[in-house]
């Protein structure tokens, strides 16, 4: 298959470091040091169980520890322009996992959930969740069991990602790289219950959520940026 223009064009921009003109700064944790995405404009929910989650603020990124394995914490943030996938869409963001435990391999301690805006007919949107560990990426699949997977590094220093939705089909890149290091389909993930006062992230359109989103896992990561970029070039 053809690589999209798109998909090049990703490759010299935002792979490669650099911020693209249509770039839309989510959050800026290094050229704005010492501010949460919660001063940025997301929203930062967590449950209080012990040991209760917190946050740092630091000059290299916000330092998000869910804690005890049974709490959820994490960010949700309405995509200022829509997550439009027969277009296309790109969220470049850097994460370092400093530590990430799980007593299920089906879950992760920290997660990214990126949901497209709803086409026509449509019961409910695609989305695409990454659960990451330590040593690893991987999706969510329908059903919330692990689906397709990449041997990761993700310790040590914080790396920088795009992940590129387009049709029915995601893909995550690395800086410096124009290969994906994973790909799939998206998906429609139904039957998820949130807990009280927790909106339901998979039915919520152009949502996307940074953070631990199960009671069967916990970590320790850093999180330096978050940009959004509509890809409007044609094939």
């Amino acid at each position: 298959m053809r690589t999209p223009l798109a998909a090049i064009t990703l490759g010299f921009t935002l792979l490669m470091g650099a911020t693209s003109v249509s770039a839309i700064p989510l959050y800026r944790g290094l050229t704005t040091p010492s501010q949460t995405p919660k001063d940025q404009g997301w929203t930062y929910l967590f449950t209080p169980f012990p040991t209760a989650p917190s946050v740092t603020a630091t000059t290299r990124g916000t330092i998000l520890d869910s804690g005890a394995t049974k709490n959820y914490a994490g960010y949700f943030l309405t995509s200022p322009s829509p997550v439009d996938r027969n277009t296309g869409y790109a969220l470049s963001f850097g994460v370092q996992i400093n530590s990430e435990s799980h007593n299920s391999d089906n879950r992760a301690g920290f997660s990214i959930i990126l949901v497209s805006n709803p086409l026509a007919g449509e019961s409910q949107p695609y989305a695409i969740e990454l659960g990451f560990w330590e040593n690893s990426i991987w999706a969510q699949n329908v059903g919330f069991t692990r689906g397709e997977n990449v041997s990761l590094n993700t310790q040590g220093a914080v790396k920088n990602y795009v992940l590129y939705i387009k049709d029915n089909q995601y893909k995550l890149y690395m800086q410096g790289s124009t290969t994906p290091i994973l790909e799939g389909p998206l998906r429609q993930y139904t039957g998820f219950e949130p807990p009280a006062g927790f909106p339901n992230p998979y039915t919520t359109p152009n949502l996307i959520f940074m953070g631990d989103d199960t009671t069967s896992a916990t970590a320790n990561i850093t999180l330096s940026r978050v940009y959004a970029s509509p890809v409007t070039q044609s094939p």
